[in-house]
């Protein structure tokens, strides 16, 4: 009797033990399947190769297409992305877009591209990073920045934030940037600082680029200082054709050299063809330093050999 109540309770407790298996097995396989449909409803969302957090996202189409038209039903603005993803409660993201403006008469305005963007309710779209802005023309403008605002029913780029505009000679940070697509032209909005490839540096306020027609053309009515390795200059301004390597500084110009002489003219040509820098102006100088006070007429300075020649009438006090 006590062997087969022994059966009995073995028996019970294996099926007991079985039924928990079971129960597990099935747990884990539920969790499993949780875990990865979870993970298919995620990206991971870089800025710059920097890995930022996941974010789960409510929709994804590949290969998005949007076409944008005005009051008039004319198409303005086609707008495509390898990748759209909708969030829950985020801007949409655009992975690699491509935004094509057009004008009003259909022909192709601007191409814009990035790596990413965000798409806004207003309509709006978003650029961060790496902008690329191509007009019709061929010319392309490139720059960094931190937001771009592409507007779908304007024709303008707006941004409120710092940019850095990439130039073949230059890199050129302000605080934003103002562009209508159908200009070859931009305003960089506040202090702007441009650094030249050959070492000089240049601080203003509201730059406009002007590349239309091939044009290298920077050029600001604000107050203007010119860095360079031996010399610095106020300006009441700068116009830079960097075809010719040429920079105008205009109105009253003021150069301190690192010896402590200094250089009072107006209008003064800062001619960097060939890799060299030499100002030169035909308005009056006078030229000031420990033991001399020069006043004359025009000047050739070659700022790399450390060279002055001043020309027309020129007359002197020397201590």
């Amino acid at each position: 009797m006590v062997s087969f109540q022994l059966r009995h309770n073995l028996l019970i407790t294996g099926f007991i033990i079985v039924i928990v298996g079971a129960m597990w097995l099935v747990m884990e396989l539920l969790t499993h399947s949780f875990v990865s449909l979870k993970n298919d409803k995620k990206i991971e969302l870089t800025d710059n190769q920097t890995l930022s957090k996941e974010v789960s996202y409510l929709e994804k189409i590949d290969n998005f297409a949007l076409q944008e038209f005005g009051v008039d039903q004319r198409l303005t603005h086609f707008v495509e992305a390898e990748s759209y993803f909708n969030f829950k409660n985020s801007p949409a993201l655009l992975i690699k877009p491509k935004v094509t403006t057009y004008d009003e008469f259909g022909n192709q305005d601007y191409i814009l591209t990035s790596q990413r963007a965000n798409y806004l309710d207003s309509g709006e779209i978003k650029f961060k990073g790496k902008v690329d802005v191509r007009s019709s023309s061929g010319v392309t403008h490139k720059m960094n920045t931190q937001e771009l605002l592409v507007g779908t029913k304007t024709d303008e780029l707006i941004s409120n934030k710092q940019v850095t505009y990439l130039a073949q000679d230059a890199n050129m940070v302000s605080q934003g940037m103002h562009m209508r697509t159908k200009d070859d032209k931009m305003k960089l909005i506040g202090d702007t600082k441009i650094n030249q490839n050959s070492g000089q540096k240049i601080l203003t306020k509201d730059l406009y680029i002007d590349q239309s027609d091939n044009q290298k053309h920077y050029y600001s009515d604000n107050k203007t200082t010119y860095l360079a390795k031996e010399n610095t200059i106020y300006a009441d301004g700068v116009d830079m054709d960097m075809r010719n390597e040429i920079v105008k500084l205009l109105g009253s110009t003021k150069i301190l050299q690192n010896s402590g002489s200094q250089i009072n003219t107006k209008n003064l040509v800062v001619d960097q063809s060939g890799g060299g820098e030499i100002y030169r102006t035909k308005d009056k100088i006078n030229y000031k330093s420990s033991v001399a006070n020069i006043d004359a007429v025009g000047m050739n300075y070659d700022a790399l050999k450390q060279k002055i020649k001043l020309t027309g009438g020129v007359s002197g006090v020397y201590e």
